[in-house]
This record gives C-alpha cells, structure tokens and sequence, in this order.
C-alpha cells in the first residue's frame, strides 16, 4: 500500500516537473539559427519553408514555417559576394563570408549565448578547400601524407562552423604545427546529456591547445572552465539539404512528430567480414581498428543495444557479420539479378560498409540507397569517405553511396563526409541508437554525440530539433509520450522490453523516456 502511494505521489511530482525541464535541458527553437542565401533561389526556399514566410522574406509566401521561435540570418544581407564554386570555398572565402558574418550577426543581436545550434539551407557551399593544395581532400593516398604531416586543411564548412569563436588558423599549437592541420576532439562526443545542461558562458573564449600527432586536443588536464574545451563550446551545426527542394521539404516533414513502431520497423547493420563480437580490445576490423579512442567494434555494439533495450522486434535487427555478395544486404525496389541477401521491413537505420564495398552485387549498385522502404526517422550512416560529397552539383567519387540519395529515397536524418575522413573518426552509430533511437535526445545532439571530430569533414543533415518517440512507450495510445503514459502503466503495466514480464525494468524504460533524465538537467552549469 505505501509503495503503491509512493509510485503515485512520484508520478505527480514528474508531471509538474516534466514542462519546465523539457524547455531547460533540450535543445529548443529559439537557440537556433538558420543561415540562408537569398541570391540562391534553393537556400531561400528552404529557409522559408522551415522559418517561414513571415521570418524570410522575398520567397513565395505562404509558408507558416516547421517551428515557432527560430532566428533566421540571410548571408545577401551583408552584401559579400559569394565565392562558392561546385560547393566549395577556400578558407580566407570562408572567414570573409561565412564565418565572420555569422559572428557579426550574433553579437548584433545579442545571441551569442543564446544559439547553441546552426542551420545551414540548401546552396551554401559545404566543403572549405586547401588553398596550398586543391582538391587533395578528394586524393586519399595523398591527403593521408597531409594529415601525417600535421598540414591536412581540408574540411566541411559545417564542422568549421561548430568552433565558430575559435582563430582556427591563427592560433600557433607548437613549433611544427598551427591547429588548422588536423582534427580536433569533439568534446561532446559520446555524452548522453542534452547540449543545454553544458554552459557556454565561455565560448568565447581562447582554449588552450596541445597537439598530439595529427589529433588535436585540448590539455585533458586543464580544469579551467575557461580555456578547457567543453561540450557548451560548440555550436550544433546541421544541413537541410539534397538533391532537390522538395526532397528537403519531405525530408523535413518525415521528422515531425516521429513515432517508431516498434513492431513494424527494422535496421540494416551490414558489416562484411567480421567475427560478429562486440570486442573489447581492436582489430582488424574497420568499425573497431586504429584508433581506441574512437572505435568500440561500433556495429555490433548498435546492435547489442538495440536487442538489450527489447523494444524494438529482434526479427527486425538486420544484423551481418559475414562477407560476399550472398551477405550483401539489399532491398526489394531494384533489381539486383537475384544477388544480395533481400530484407523487406521498412528502415529506421542503413549503417554498412557501402555499395562500393568488395561483394557487393554486379548490377544496378549504383540505386542501392534506393532499394530499401523506408520508415519516417530512418538514419543513414555508413563507411563510405565520400558519401557527404555530393551536394551542391558534385558528383559522387568512387561510386561511394550519398546521403542526399539516401534522403531522395525516403530517409530523414544523415551524417556525411565532404573529404576523405579516416576510419578514426567515421561516426559512431551505436551512439545514434542509444541517444536518438533509444534515447530521447533531439537529432543534433544526438547526430554530435556521435561524432569523434570537429573542424573535420562531417554534416549532419536533417531537422535538429526532432525527436524520436516509440510506440512501445505510448502507452494509452493518443500520439505522444509523456506522463500520462505513465498514469496508464501503472494502471495496468505493459510488457514494454518484451522479457515477459511487465516489472519495474519496464516502468523504468517508461519512466527514461518522459524525463529525459532528471538527474542530468541537475548537471547543467558544469
């Protein structure tokens, strides 16, 4: 009796709390900006119809915008012409109209501290070239010898973005290097805590440097709030673009109010030649090699944590260890001549090696993104260098699977890489299960929890402020999951990670969700 009493006294405790901690601690509307080109008809179309017309002007009109608060900031208002060709800019282009731009923006308007997420609209440039060496981001073998040189300055004008008040090039780290010659350590990655609950009182700031081969860190030591590197530090930076406008509008729309079936949908983990074990120690293994930091045998870990939750049909993890075009997972919409191993059930995640991949099947690979159905929420994330490259005109390179395909075809969220990345910092997907697909973090911060590297080559495309919810935790089925689930559970408890048992792990499960934890918004100013 008294324990009943204390669960239902609990449950009204978090009802009251459950508002203002959700506007605390989760990124919101009002900490974005979006970053829009009116003199490029596709970045103004897209900036209007995810703003609206009242907040861009010049569009079309009529647009009522995906969500109330946004800040908005047209580069044509600064009257810089731009120099993008093909997508890219050369740094000091970068600096002198992007970059400082924004800066400007930001300290006019006093947002410095109030954005903590950009939102870059289709035709802005998305790679910032070597001036020294053109192009030699899209040469491996030689891009390699730069980055071992400590002069690799090839990246994404989206990742740039995330150190936004830091002098990249500027800034001496030792005699042999400058810190625009690598990588550096995204401090937000693999954290399980919404941006908010990180100050970024300092992030204007001088951090302090210590240059460690070709990766960039700050000192590890250095507890001082302001020159240590910290996940409020950085700017949350995604694209809304594709092949097309409308894909981008129905990419963005798929985002709203996203609700997994957990009986219906499924997940693509394809991971040719692997012994199938989520090792401790590296390997050879490309999801689980070089180096320890960054690697944790990344797909079968996505795939232990999705069967540990249980509420996702383990009928429906793909997983493959094995290698050879009969293990090439492949979907139903094209023809593959028979080759490939078939998989029917509508996607919520595609991670694999990519269609270039050895095995792969003889005909028609060039459609692979397009073979598969895809859910509303499905998230492409693959080792694939190049499969970021092909936005703004570009062309894809060495027949490496692209996002935007992906989006065309049907998918919602995506992390791609613009140059030659590595394996060292290919994102981490079981890092977007458990915060994004399991979790209750919104799409950018789950995207960059993810993310080994910034000032690096990475975009995250999609809406940033989505949220994924399942239908396992709506429990008194009106659409939404929030304390009312939980008034209805414990009314009558609900088998929710399928073990058989409807228990306190369920209620626990339940109970993660709607607070999108409690105990970490009480972590907020560190």
């Amino acid at each position: 009796m008294y324990s009943r009493l204390f669960q239902t006294l609990s449950i009204v405790a978090l009802l009251v709390f459950i508002p203002a901690l959700a506007t605390a601690s989760t990124l919101r509307a009002s900490q974005v900006l979006v970053v829009y080109d009116s003199r490029i008809a596709d970045s103004l179309a897209v900036a209007e119809f995810y703003a609206g017309s009242a907040l861009v002007p010049g569009g079309a009109g009529g647009e009522a915008g995906i969500h109330e608060g946004l800040s908005v900031f047209d580069l044509a208002s600064t009257g810089i012409p731009s120099s993008k060709i093909n997508g890219n800019v050369f740094y000091d282009e970068f600096v002198a109209e992007i970059r400082d731009p924004i800066r400007a923006h930001l300290e006019a308007n006093g947002l410095v501290y109030q954005i903590r997420s950009l939102v870059l609209c289709k035709g802005l440039p998305h790679r910032v070239d070597d001036a020294a060496s053109p192009g030699i981001g899209d040469q491996p073998g030689s891009f390699a010898g730069q980055l071992g040189a400590g002069a690799a300055r090839s990246v994404s004008v989206d990742s740039e973005l995330t150190l936004l008040w830091q002098d990249i090039p500027d800034i001496n780290v030792d005699a042999f290097s400058k810190l625009d010659s690598g990588f550096i350590r995204n401090p937000y990655w693999h954290q399980n805590r919404p941006i908010n609950t990180w100050t970024n009182r300092h992030i204007r700031e001088d951090k302090e440097w210590v240059f460690i081969q070709y990766r960039i860190l700050t000192r590890t030591t250095n507890d001082d709030p302001q020159t240590a590197l910290r996940p409020g530090d950085i700017l949350l930076v995604c694209r809304l673009d594709g092949n097309s406008v409308a894909d981008v509008r129905a990419m963005v729309m798929r985002a709203q109010n996203l609700m997994y079936d957990v009986e219906a949908v499924g997940v693509v983990i394809d991971e040719s030649d692997s012994n199938g074990i989520a090792d401790v120690d590296q390997n050879s293994e490309i999801d689980n090699l070089l180096d320890p930091l960054t690697r944790e045998d990344d797909y079968e870990t996505a795939r232990d944590l999705l069967l540990a939750d249980g509420r996702f049909d383990p009928a429906k993890v793909h997983y493959n260890a094995l290698s050879g075009v009969t293990q090439f997972q492949v979907g139903p919409n094209v023809d593959f001549n028979g080759e490939g191993l078939l998989v029917t059930d509508d996607l919520i995640l595609m991670t694999h090696f990519g269609r270039n991949h050895s095995g792969r099947p003889s005909i028609n690979i060039a459609q692979y993104e397009e073979s598969f159905n895809y859910a509303p929420g499905a998230i492409f994330s693959t080792m694939e260098s190049y499969n970021g490259r092909a936005f703004n005109g570009l062309p894809t390179r060495f027949s490496q699977g692209q996002v935007a395909d992906f989006i065309e075809a049907g998918g919602t969220f995506g992390i791609g890489m613009v140059w030659e990345p590595f394996a060292q910092t290919v994102p981490d997907t079981n890092w977007l299960v458990q915060n994004f697909i399991l979790g209750g973090l919104t799409w950018a911060e789950a995207a960059y929890t993810a993310i080994p590297a910034i000032s690096w080559m990475h975009v995250v495309i999609g809406d940033p402020l989505a949220r994924a919810m399942r239908t396992s935790d709506d429990i008194n089925g009106d659409g939404a999951v929030n304390a009312e689930d939980l008034y209805a559970w414990e009314k009558s408890p609900v088998d929710i990670n399928r073990d058989g048992m409807a228990d306190d792990a369920d209620r626990q499960l339940l109970t993660t969700t709607i607070r999108v934890p409690i105990q970490q918004t009480f972590d907020a100013g560190r």
